[in-house]
């Protein structure tokens, strides 16, 4: 039998790295994360295949104020901007949502989304998108029934455009600053010690994103793609509190948010590495496909469990409207490939 050598330091560094296209703050980290990914995989899988019942019960274990029906919150029950005759404020209506902690969470969401994507115009896409995909269920969940301004001005030109830009800023700022990584024993001070440690969880080098949706029918397929699975992520989040009974404000939303966060960070950097590169064979990272199945399973315990509970249709309109925007993506897309195959005809004519 052969032995087994130890591995060398390099030799283990490189295993390590594997797992990942990212190095800070170490390795070791993303080979955490992506284990944590992992286990949180298998449990969905296991609640996958138990009751709606047995599942929300099974949601005890986790946190002793689970397994309990809750009133789903509706911001959109009384749209009046100026209320005269309210007792505490004659625009009480805004101020409650103005003042409510999830618009800090939501400024939160967008400068880390910037962050990840480092693409402005991808983001409005995103932005908009959300506030569509809200529209399109809010017949299923309360909570997607908004006032008119609290969606268009409130989330969309204020909450998310702070959002948007602060993560721009902070993405311009990285992109433009130099880095000069030397080892710590090199370092003069305990002063530059302390930076250079501290350092050791910003990035080794800022890599800019070239998404490119319009450099071809296939580019944009891929870029819209990754559009409606980070979609369907955020989606998961609420029909998965309603169909299990978690409240919003449950540690358990803040810690499926941080993992999601934590995964999705290696993601996109694989996602992006993988169209940019230009060999012609190449393949998605571990993350990417990841991230994929759980999405894919979390979709899947919404649609399980929420057999039954959504009594009302869709509106027809909207069926109409979604039915009219899949036929004018597929002729838009059919008559962009049919002139790129016209054009190479020509130039081998």
């Amino acid at each position: 039998m052969e032995r087994l050598l130890p591995l060398s330091r390099t030799e283990s560094l490189i295993s390590l790295k594997a797992v990942s296209v990212l190095i800070r703050p170490h390795p070791a980290i993303w080979r955490l994360v992506h284990g944590m990914a992992v286990v949180y995989l298998v449990a969905l899988t296991f609640l996958l295949f138990q009751t709606r019942d047995d599942a929300r019960q099974f949601m005890k274990y986790l946190h002793p104020d689970l397994g309990v029906e809750l009133p789903e919150r509706s911001y959109g029950t009384d749209c009046r901007i100026y209320v005269p005759d309210h007792p505490k404020s004659r625009f009480n209506n805004v101020n409650e949502i103005i003042f409510d902690e999830f618009v800090i969470a939501h400024i939160l969401g967008w400068w880390g989304k910037a962050i990840m994507i480092r693409n402005q115009p991808l983001l409005w896409v995103l932005s908009i998108g959300f506030e569509l995909m809200e529209l399109t269920f809010r017949h299923m969940l309360p909570n997607f029934n908004e006032c008119w301004w609290d969606s268009i001005v409130l989330d969309i030109l204020i909450c998310n455009w702070f959002g948007i830009w602060a993560g721009m800023r902070t993405v311009r700022y990285f992109d433009g600053k130099t880095y000069v990584w030397v080892g710590l024993s090199r370092q003069p001070n305990i002063i530059s010690k302390v930076k250079r440690t501290l350092g050791q969880f910003t990035p080794a080098q800022w890599d800019k994103d070239e998404w490119y949706p319009l450099l071809g029918p296939w580019r944009f397929i891929q870029v819209l793609s990754l559009c409606i699975v980070f979609m369907a992520v955020e989606l998961n989040t609420f029909f998965l509190k309603f169909c299990l009974w978690i409240p919003p404000r449950n540690p358990l939303i803040v810690y499926r948010l941080v993992l999601w966060w934590l995964i999705a960070i290696p993601t996109i950097r694989e996602y992006n590495t993988y169209l940019q590169d230009r060999k012609p064979f190449k393949k998605v990272g571990s993350f990417c496909w990841l991230s994929l199945a759980i999405c894919i399973v979390e979709l899947l315990i919404c649609i399980k469990f929420g057999h039954g509970l959504f009594p009302k249709s869709m509106p027809s309109w909207l069926i109409t409207f979604w039915t009219g925007v899949a036929l004018l993506l597929v002729l838009f897309l059919l008559v962009w490939t049919f002139k790129i195959y016209r054009t190479m005809i020509r130039k081998r004519l």
